[in-house]
């Protein structure tokens, strides 16, 4: 029976690399939306699969609502914001209040509807963040997931297995996602369980080149999309810390766009901005590279013509979520990184303000938070995507 299931997914993937070759790469670019915005939901403890069926016809995309916010407590159409505010050397600062702060939209002053200050390390899933971590051997050499593992396990393990947020571990394969520990404070037996996994064999090879490299990227937003979309209804702050590289970008050169790819890595882009910020899911790439290899993606898409693959690279995706891109090179361990992604976890600040009225359908609208106070930073979500 299993030979009969590795045969047939084999088959499949034959197809599908068949399909990618037939294809113009205008008309491969095109489907990246599609598999973003049809995500397999994702289900603790099982694996998504890792492609749809190769004859599955293009549904009509259709976006979701997107201004509203998740949370129960926040009045329909009212959109929340999370804030963190730090100081010169990167700590999260507290004690601030409402006549603190300023918030615009699209460069209009916008008034403060409600203010709540947190402190982040007590109470319940309001004030206390969780995190999920992502071991991402996808886009990773066997080599560099060894190391991710030991990391994983170093940092679970600090403070004597005591975690002070709730931590879920996801190993991301492809195959799909699998859960490899709930929720849990206890870093021991989460670190046990990320030593006890098993190595596997890349089905997607480098060899194969350019294919490759769509399929992986396909694949990572998939997986993505999969689990935000699930995360959008569950109260709460979170960290999605995403250790390994990252997914390829798709070089200029070798892509040419079309109206329809356009449109759709439009949608795609919408739907993610806005899911992060309604999930309020802040997103760091641990060891996908500092801000400045991602900074010509950086700009905000505002219309379908603008919207390319690459303004959907994970770094980019985590820097306008509010969160970080950090560099694993220069003898850092992934360790390290994992408490520079949580050191926002502190005191933080939720802001609701009543968005202004959209003129079209996917209007970007960007978001700036400031305070007046000398030398200290803003990080919340860089914009959103609003309807009429």
């Amino acid at each position: 029976m299993l030979l009969v299931l590795a045969d047939k997914r084999k088959s499949a993937r034959m197809l599908m690399r068949k399909m990618l070759r037939f294809h113009s790469t205008a008309a491969i670019v095109s489907f990246l939306g599609f598999l973003l915005l049809s995500a397999t939901p994702y289900v603790p403890a099982q694996s998504v699969p890792s492609a749809p069926s190769p004859g599955k016809q293009d549904p009509q995309l259709k976006v979701r609502p997107l201004p509203g916010s998740s949370d129960k407590k926040t009045p329909e159409g009212r959109m929340r914001l999370d804030v963190i505010v730090t100081d010169a050397a990167g700590n999260p600062l507290s004690g601030l209040s409402a006549q603190d702060f300023q918030l615009y939209d699209n460069g209009h002053p916008q008034s403060i509807v409600s203010f709540h200050a947190f402190e982040g390390t007590s109470g319940g899933p309001a004030s206390l963040p969780s995190v999920l971590l992502v071991i991402d051997t996808v886009n990773s050499g066997l080599t560099d997931v060894s190391a991710m593992r030991d990391d994983a396990e170093t940092y679970l393990r600090q403070n004597g297995g005591h975690l002070t947020h709730p931590v879920t571990v996801l190993l991301f394969t492809d195959a799909g996602f699998e859960v490899v520990g709930r929720p849990s404070f206890d870093g021991s037996s989460l670190a046990q369980a990320v030593h006890d996994i098993k190595p596997t064999v890349h089905t997607i090879h480098s060899a194969a080149g350019g294919e490759a490299s769509v399929e992986r990227f396909q694949l990572s937003g998939k997986a993505l999309g999969a689990i935000v979309a699930h995360e959008v209804p569950i109260p709460g702050r979170k960290f999605m810390i995403w250790m390994g590289p990252g997914w390829p970008l798709l070089p200029q050169q070798e892509v040419t766009y079309n109206a329809r790819s356009h449109a759709l890595n439009y949608q795609a882009i919408a739907e993610l901005t806005n899911q992060l910020r309604q999930a309020r899911i802040v997103l760091c790439s641990a060891g996908g590279g500092s801000e400045f290899f991602v900074r010509d993606y950086l700009k905000p898409v505002k219309s379908e013509s603008e919207a390319n693959s690459d303004n959907l690279a994970l770094q980019v995706l985590a820097l306008h979520s509010g969160g970080r891109t950090l560099d694993a090179g220069n003898h850092s361990h992934s360790a390290e990184l994992l408490n520079a992604c949580m050191s926002e976890a502190g005191p933080y600040y939720a802001l609701t303000f009543d968005p202004p009225h959209a003129e079209k359908a996917m209007e970007y609208h960007s978001l700036k938070v400031t305070v007046d106070k000398p030398a200290l930073v803003v990080h919340t979500s860089a914009g959103y995507y609003a309807d009429p």
